[in-house]
This record gives C-alpha cells, sequence and structure tokens, in this order.
C-alpha cells in the first residue's frame, strides 16, 4: 500500500476516534491459532482503540505509531510515531495500560513537536539495541539516529546520525551513504547494521555500526550498485521492504510490495546478492495476493522476526501474523500458526469485530521476539500487544 494511503489512514483515526487447532509439528508449544495477548501497551484495556485515548499524549498512550520495540538492559523502547517520539518503560510491561518512565524526542510526556535535530524526529518508525547502543528509523527525516549509550533520562539527544550527513539536514538520496525514507527496517546482528532502505527498493548493510556522521554503507541489496533504485520482482531485486531479522548468519526482509519475505542463507557481502527462499510466492517472479488468503500467501508482509527455530511474519494487509515452524529452508511454505484470524482464510481487520479484543489485530506493523515473549505492533489499534511463546 502507497505510503500516502497509511497516513489517510493515520489520519482517520487521529480525529475520528473460535480458537482452532494448531498443525502438528515444531510451532512454539505456548501459541495456537487466535491466540488471546497477555498485555496491552498503549491502551487500558483489550477493547479500545483511540489515539492517545481520544485525548492528548501521556506516558501511557500511543499515536499511529510504527515499528517494533526493542529491550536494552533494563527499558523497553518503544517507537510512537504519531506522537514523533520513543517512550521508554521499566522493562517489559506485566499490567495492562503501563506508564512510561522516559521519553526521546519531546521535553516532556505531554509536548508533540516534530523536527530534525538530534532531540527532534519526524515519524520516528522502529527501534533496536545493540549492546549498548539504541538506534531508531526516522522515516520523515530520512535517517537513523544512534544513541552511544541507551537513554535512562527523558530528551537525551542522539550522537550519530546514518543517511545524513549532520544532525539536522533530512533531504532523501540514493547514494552509498544516503536514504530514502527507512521505515521498519531496522536490525543489528553480528556487529552489521541493517537497514530497509524502503523507498530506494533496497537494504543497506555497513558491516560496523557507524560512528561518525553520514558514513558509506559496504553492501546494498535489491540493487546492483548504490546509484539505482529501481523496484523489480526478482530473486536479486525489492520493491519498498520493510521489515529485517537477522542472526548474523541468515538474513530475512519482508519485501512489502511484492507481497514476499526473502530470505538470504549467508549475509550478503556483495551487491545485488540473490536471495535463497522466498516466503508467499510459488517463485522469485511471482507477487500474487489472493482472496480469500490462504496459509501460504501474504498482502504487504511489513515486520519479521524470529526466535532462532521459528518465523514470524506480520501479513499486514490481512491483519494476522504468520508463524512458519520450522525456520523455511524451501520455497513458498505452509505458515502453522496464525494470530489475529481465527483461521488460514479470513483477513479482516479486528476479525470482522466492531471493536478490538485480546485476539484480533488491525494493521500490525512491527514486531520482535524479546526472550520469550513475543511484542506485536498494533497498527490500527494504537497498541502494542504481548504474546507469551
Amino acid at each position: 500500500m502507497t505510503r500516502w494511503i497509511k497516513l489517510w489512514i493515520f489520519a482517520s483515526l487521529f480525529f475520528g476516534l473460535a480458537a482452532g487447532p494448531a498443525r502438528a509439528g515444531d510451532a512454539p508449544e505456548a501459541l495456537t491459532n487466535f491466540e488471546a495477548a497477555k498485555v496491552v501497551i498503549g491502551q487500558k484495556n483489550f477493547t479500545s482503540s483511540k489515539c492517545n485515548l481520544g485525548g492528548k499524549p501521556t506516558k501511557d498512550t500511543l499515536c499511529g505509531m510504527e515499528g517494533a520495540a526493542a529491550l536494552g538492559k533494563n527499558t523497553l523502547y518503544v517507537p510512537d510515531s504519531g506522537n514523533a517520539r520513543v517512550l521508554g518503560f521499566k522493562g517489559i510491561p506485566k499490567k495492562n495500560g503501563a506508564s512510561a518512565k522516559l521519553v526521546l524526542g519531546q521535553a516532556n510526556f505531554s509536548k508533540i513537536k516534530f523536527g530534525a535535530t538530534s532531540k527532534l524526529f519526524d515519524y520516528p518508525s522502529a527501534v533496536v539495541t545493540a549492546g549498548s547502543q539504541l538506534l531508531m528509523t526516522d522515516f520523515g527525516n530520512s535517517r537513523v539516529l544512534i544513541w552511544n549509550k541507551l537513554p535512562t533520562k527523558t530528551n537525551t539527544p542522539a550522537a550519530v546520525v546514518v543517511g545524513q550527513p549532520d544532525l539536522t539536514s533530512n533531504d532523501s538520496a540514493t547514494t552509498q551513504s544516503g536514504l530514502d525514507h527507512p521505515e521498519l527496517g531496522l536490525f543489528v546482528a553480528g556487529g552489521k547494521l541493517f537497514v530497509s532502505d524502503r523507498n530506494n527498493n533496497r537494504v543497506m548493510i555497513w558491516n560496523s555500526v557507524p560512528s561518525t556522521n553520514g558514513a558509506n554503507a559496504d553492501v546494498v541489496i535489491g540493487q546492483p550498485n548504490f546509484t539505482s533504485k529501481s523496484a523489480g520482482t526478482t530473486e536479486t531485486s525489492l520493491n519498498e521492504p520493510e521489515g529485517i531479522w537477522s542472526d548474523g548468519t541468515r538474513l530475512v526482509v519482508a519485501d512489502e510490495a511484492n507481497n514476499r519475505v526473502l530470505i538470504w542463507n549467508s549475509i550478503p557481502t556483495s551487491n545485488g546478492a540473490p536471495a535463497d527462499v522466498v516466503v508467499g510466492q510459488a517463485d522469485f517472479t511471482s507477487s500474487d495476493n489472493p482472496e480469500p488468503p490462504t496459509d501460504q500467501s501474504l498482502n504487504e508482509p511489513s515486520g519479521v522476526a524470529a526466535d532462532g527455530s521459528n518465523l514470524y511474519v506480520e501479513d499486514w494487509q490481512n491483519n494476522r501474523i504468520l508463524v512458519y515452524s520450522p525456520f523455511p529452508t524451501s520455497n513458498n511454505p505452509a505458515a502453522s500458526i496464525v494470530l489475529g484470524q481465527a483461521d488460514f482464510t479470513h483477513g479482516d481487520e479486528n476479525a470482522g469485530n466492531a471493536s478490538p479484543s485480546a485476539q484480533t489485530l488491525f494493521g500490525p506493523y512491527g514486531l520482535s521476539v524479546i526472550g520469550s515473549q513475543l511484542i506485536v505492533n498494533d497498527f490500527g489499534n494504537n497498541r502494542y500487544l504481548i504474546f507469551n511463546l
């Protein structure tokens, strides 16, 4: 779906605002089809969904957020895109409607100010931690920000910027150092930084996390070089890539506009390297999204995550999460478990209900596996859901 439609959905939310058995196999033991989440962040309960609870932002609200959450030491960092901020919670919340202990991007919990500085953002859309560092994609400013020490205080400034020459620039570019609106795709593994450069139809790889502003990437995939940006549907091309996951060996990329997920069995070291496995399509040249959906189909997948043996894919337009067990090694596997829907052949918002529940999803757009928990960005319901694995 094009970006303007996503923002139209967000604007509408801002201003308007029976379980089946799992298949046999190696699926996560705690998960079954249509599993209920255990905890909600951003809402007081599982049936409310309004942006900022229908009012102004506070320390326990969210609005139109995108991207995965990340845990650093004892702080859970959560992007709150519509409020142009990142919230920091003390650990992973165990009760609904938890209050954050710190905010980044704003001077306090009630402010909404957009900008391009070391302290101001324009639609932060994903966060990831790497050792003592915090990284964040700043979609509206076409950049990635890096904090060299995990922030523990409100309004801590970022130290380094990727995609821009300095911390006040926000031009889009198709170069070895530039970016054009990176969104969900942000990951660090094996010391390497991976960024989905959405509008350039590519993934950029830095062999180490940059320590200086505007550092050049080392490898690009989805394109043959650093100055091309054409979309395509092959094993070497991408079309609006989003979520990324890696274990330092394998690389997984949600190729959103191609309705598929691509897997590289080893981290590419040369430009334009071909993918090894495709999920959601029968081959590398197809981009179908059948209606009704199936246990093999995808419709604009967004976030991806894994726990080593299982792959989790957010099927955004089908308002569900598919779980593949074991981790796919061949093309077009069938999912083992579905979350957000009662079965594999439905894809309605909130499973066709007028309001959400602990089991339903509306446009999931970012997820992460942290320990034994799956944390899901439920964009259309202005909340994060926490599932036990």
